[in-house]
């Protein structure tokens, strides 16, 4: 009798905790922001299935399988129940209310989860958000940081002249970036040539590398960008006045990313560079912040840039004028040649021919 008392109060205690075990308003809130912002259509199924995996982190002995149409939890590798999937699979409270069964009945067969209910959310949007590309995330309260090299207030940046030509590195774009290059452009009024080294630069912040192209082309657009179905276009031009008009190369490889591809494609696109070295890396993706109503932040993927033309720069990168190493089939590879001497004196070549 008291073995029975004392598992019936087991149960109870399960089953009490199970009713708690997601935060179903939460849920709703993530599943609606990807449908509404993220840049391309999501499979809520997909979606579902990678939140899910996070019941596996919890407890290694369940393990939640995607159908066709339904989903299998399986205890000790056996199948124990099946959730079907919502009628109408563009409904999201349907999905919220599958993926809560889901969780109710894992939390029914562990302890494990019923007691560590308090995780699920947070370990469930961190799924799902790494599902959708390598720049979306999810963030808790506790675990977010700002570390965005966009927000470095250091720069990476040199000058020199190589006869009458100026050299210049940039290895990131922050809020030093534009200061310095107009600096070293009016310390050097009688130069015939600049180089703009962008090899290695990762990105940084897309003001800056704009204001940059506004000491170097006059009123042209850089860039644009749009989100889902081409929507929300928004073109980015440069200010009238160039501080430097003269001739322009800018220095390329396969770590050139970001607003330094965003930067390099306007210029060659507008006939106001000659790009030399390799194919860029390919990000032309925007990231904006949401913030969760439980203090976590939500990092999704929006928008994604174009060159003037109309060329998507997102994994395609930007292919130089020049391309210094060119594959057997005559394509332009993504290589790495940071600190390659090579590619400085072929753009000296190059400008000094057309002075």
């Amino acid at each position: 009798m008291k073995k029975s008392l004392i598992l019936t109060v087991m149960l109870w205690s399960s089953a009490a905790l199970a009713d708690e075990v997601i935060d179903t308003h939460l849920l709703n809130e993530m599943y609606t922001t990807v449908n509404n912002e993220y840049i391309e259509p999501v499979d809520n199924a997909e979606l579902t299935t990678a939140g899910l995996t996070a019941i596996n982190d919890l407890d290694k002995k369940i393990t939640v399988s995607q159908g066709s149409d339904r989903f299998y939890i399986y205890y000790n590798s056996q199948i124990n129940k099946i959730v079907p999937f919502p009628k109408d699979t563009a409904y999201i409270p349907g999905w919220v209310d599958t993926a809560a069964q889901v969780i109710d009945a894992a939390s029914k067969l562990s302890e494990k989860i019923a007691l560590q209910d308090f995780q699920l959310p947070d370990l469930m949007m961190k799924k799902m958000a790494a599902k959708l590309d390598p720049y979306s995330r999810y963030y808790s309260e506790y675990d977010y940081e700002d570390t965005e090299e966009s927000n470095a207030i250091y720069t990476l940046y040199s000058d020199r002249k190589i006869d009458d030509i100026l050299y210049l590195r940039v290895r990131i774009f922050n809020k030093q970036t534009d200061k310095m290059v107009k600096q070293s452009l009016e310390n050097n009024p009688d130069i015939k040539g600049v180089i703009l080294d962008l090899r290695g630069n990762s990105g940084g912040m897309l003001n800056a590398a704009l204001k940059v192209a506004d000491l170097f082309c006059d009123g042209e657009i850089v860039t644009y960008t749009a989100g889902r179905n081409n929507e929300n276009i928004h073109y980015y031009t440069s200010k009238e006045g160039a501080l430097y008009n003269g001739p322009l190369v800018i220095l390329v490889d396969g770590e050139t990313a970001s607003a330094a591809e965003v930067l390099a494609g306007g210029l060659q696109e507008q006939s106001r560079a000659k790009l030399i070295g390799t194919r860029t890396f390919g990000k032309g993706t925007i990231q904006n912040i949401t913030q969760m109503s439980n203090g976590g932040k939500l990092v999704l993927t929006t928008e994604q840039f174009f060159t003037p033309s109309g060329k998507i720069i997102h994994q395609n990168g930007i292919i130089p004028d020049i391309c210094l190493m060119p594959d057997v089939d005559g394509t332009c590879p993504r290589i790495s040649r940071l600190n390659e001497d090579a590619d400085i004196e072929q753009a000296v070549k190059l400008l000094k021919n057309e002075i």
